[in-house]
């Protein structure tokens, strides 16, 4: 799968969370750790070569851990642990991708650089 494909996907996910949750600005950082999680997951699947960076290098099965960490999780504290940390080093990437997936789906426009005014 692709990063594009999870764009589309993304998008989907932000309008049911913005829906469910009528305060939110897109900001990640203010979802719950469910949602967290299925953005996570969601990434996870559409960027395989993510997979190395992320999984410890022990995982043979690398699309069964991810689908048993995050579908079939017991909710044991090693696996919060882990999805936890995940999304920790996740949480730069998906928190940009998360607030342009809200801005598109909600038509706002990005402020202009403050850099780009003339004489500056």
């Amino acid at each position: 799968m692709s990063i594009l494909k999870f764009q589309d996907r993304l998008d989907d996910m932000v309008v049911a969370y913005a829906h469910e949750t009528h305060q939110w600005s897109g900001d990640i950082i203010d979802c719950c750790d469910y949602a967290k999680d299925r953005f996570c997951y969601q990434f996870l699947l559409h960027a395989e070569s993510w997979w190395d960076d992320i999984l410890p290098p022990i995982i043979i099965n690398q699309t069964e851990f991810i689908g048993k960490l995050y579908d079939n999780s017991d909710e044991s504290m090693l696996s919060n642990m882990i999805r936890g940390d995940i999304y920790l080093y996740l949480e730069d990437r998906l928190r940009d991708m998360v607030q342009e997936s809200y801005d598109r789906v909600h038509n706002i426009q990005p402020e202009p650089f403050a850099g780009y005014e003339r004489g500056q």
